[in-house]
């Protein structure tokens, strides 16, 4: 593996295990580094805490926005590998009357940007600038003008029940936000009381109205359960995914409604649902669905081969979020379900007594794989999708990178696990996998000619007892685990960080 130079002095390193390391407690010692066929390309470590990121165009220049526990900031990446800071939005200018401004902006965990009108959107949770359980805990959107990247604007903040992520629908004409909803109930079951999405009218983003009409109700095998995210189609379709699996709605044009049967006006604030629904228990144990990506029309290269079995659009990739397992053997894993079977209304019809699951094409997981630690902070996370390899997200396990050519039979090419990651959202962008780590900020790769040529041949990296020759770590002592922490509504699938705020206490 090669490292630049600009960064070997920091990065670059053997493995050692002095006395000092051996007198720390196990869960206090950096893991051991791993990595094969992956090239870091550029580190900013200031950025540590990093959640989310996304991009805009400006004619001749282009803009990565990173969103993480310390605010906003943008940087001009027109030379991806050498990215330079532009502003920052900082938590304490995000912060409301009666925040506390030293703690941490939670969570906008995918951040929105609408490229016409360059906005961007945060969500903000309800455990932001330590707002505890039993106060007021305010959510909602915030907007923030990036039309000067280097200045940017904050134009108003969107209350409304929800506020963990946040994402544009027909061209940014509408927000639907997602996560543990607030709004006062009488139900006990907290997350029954939060199967909804809010739907806000942005055309005018200084004046956001957030509409009384909610959707995806009755999720989850016909109750009420959490939505997490939605992603956009290249078709249009927007996925909800969340307890009970992942659900497409059309939200512009006529479309058939499956469960009149007549033709109707599909809109932002009443879709018409398409497709989707659960993958089956077997392959996703919790039936929390993450994020999801479906491979069409301009993307559909992305995706898996289509074939007579599965044709072009069929096919769903989703996450399971969970974290019982330090390998993800048997959940927390990916999954790629066909959605044929599904279109008629199946998951909308569905009751507990009669529930209905996709069928299961592929899963993989990063246990028994080559750079897989026996004990580690597991779960599959987010990822994106470039010709047909899939940059993937696992926590502690690192960054996998999956050739998914057989949907069947998805297959690692390659591995980035530097020492001390906790590895959150990939992205890839012109070649480059952009890189959003929560314990090391940001880092820019590149994948070699071997993770290629493992792909050409559909030949996976093989399976070793021993590290590679060369690791990345710190050169000046191993990194320690971040002291990761359940958050008070999500658990663990919204891990917080203890003792960076108050010493002792669960803080973001």
């Amino acid at each position: 593996m090669r490292v630049i130079a600009a960064v070997v002095a920091v990065l670059l390193g053997c493995v050692t295990q002095g006395t000092a390391a051996a007198a720390e407690p196990a869960a206090d010692r950096g893991l051991p580094a791993a990595a094969r066929n992956v090239e870091l390309r550029a580190a900013l470590p200031e950025t540590e805490g990093a959640v989310s990121i996304n991009f805009l165009q400006y004619r001749h220049r282009e803009v990565m926005f990173v969103s993480g526990t310390f605010g906003l900031k943008s940087y001009d990446v027109t030379d991806l590998d050498h990215p330079v800071l532009l502003d920052h939005l900082t938590k304490r200018e995000l912060a409301l009357p009666g925040d506390d401004p030293e703690q941490r902006f939670w969570e906008n965990e995918d951040v929105t940007v609408d490229p016409r009108r360059k906005l961007v959107f945060l969500a903000r949770e309800r455990s932001a600038f330590g707002r505890q359980v039993g106060g007021e805990r305010p959510t909602g959107v915030y907007f923030v003008s990036a039309a000067d990247p280097a200045r940017l604007e904050l134009m108003s903040f969107a209350p409304m029940g929800t506020g963990h992520i946040t994402t544009c629908v027909n061209d940014c004409a509408y927000l639907w936000t997602t996560g543990y909803d607030g709004t006062p109930s009488t139900d006990p079951d907290t997350y029954r009381r939060s199967g909804k999405v809010f739907v806000t009218d942005i055309r005018d983003p200084r004046h956001p109205r957030t509409l009384d009409t909610q959707v995806d109700l009755n999720r989850d095998q016909g109750e009420t359960h959490m939505t997490h995210d939605v992603q956009v189609d290249a078709a249009g379709v927007a996925w909800v995914a969340g307890t009970g699996g992942t659900r497409g709605y059309y939200t512009r044009g006529r479309h058939r409604d499956p469960l009149t049967g007549r033709v109707r006006e599909a809109t932002a604030w009443d879709p018409v649902p398409y497709a989707g629904g659960a993958a089956p228990r077997l392959d996703m144990p919790t039936s929390f669905s993450h994020n999801s990506f479906r491979p069409v029309g301009r993307t559909l290269a992305d995706g898996p081969r289509p074939s007579a079995e599965h044709p072009a659009g069929s096919l769903l990739l989703h996450t399971e979020e969970a974290f019982e397992s330090p390998t993800c053997k048997d959940q927390g894993r990916f999954v790629i379900s066909s959605l044929q079977g599904s279109t008629g209304g199946e998951s909308w019809r569905a009751t507990p007594e009669q529930p209905f699951y996709l069928k299961t094409v592929g899963v993989w997981s990063p246990d028994d794989q080559e750079g897989t630690l026996p004990d580690a902070f597991c779960s599959a996370h987010y990822f994106d999708v470039h010709r047909r390899i899939v940059a993937y997200s696992w926590y502690e396990q690192g960054t996998r990178f999956l050739d998914i050519t057989d949907p069947a039979n998805p297959i690692q090419v390659a591995y980035w696990r530097p020492e001390g990651a906790v590895s959150f959202a990939p992205y890839w962008h012109r070649g480059r996998v952009v890189l959003a780590d929560a314990a090391r900020g940001v880092e820019v790769l590149k994948l070699t000619r071997g993770a290629y040529d493992a792909q050409a041949t559909h030949t996976k990296v093989t399976l070793t007892t021993s590290p590679p020759d060369e690791v990345v770590r710190s050169a000046q002592a191993p990194r320690k685990r971040l002291p990761l922490a359940p958050d008070p509504e999500y658990g663990y699938a919204c891990p917080m960080v203890t003792g960076r705020c108050t010493p002792g206490t669960a803080c973001c």
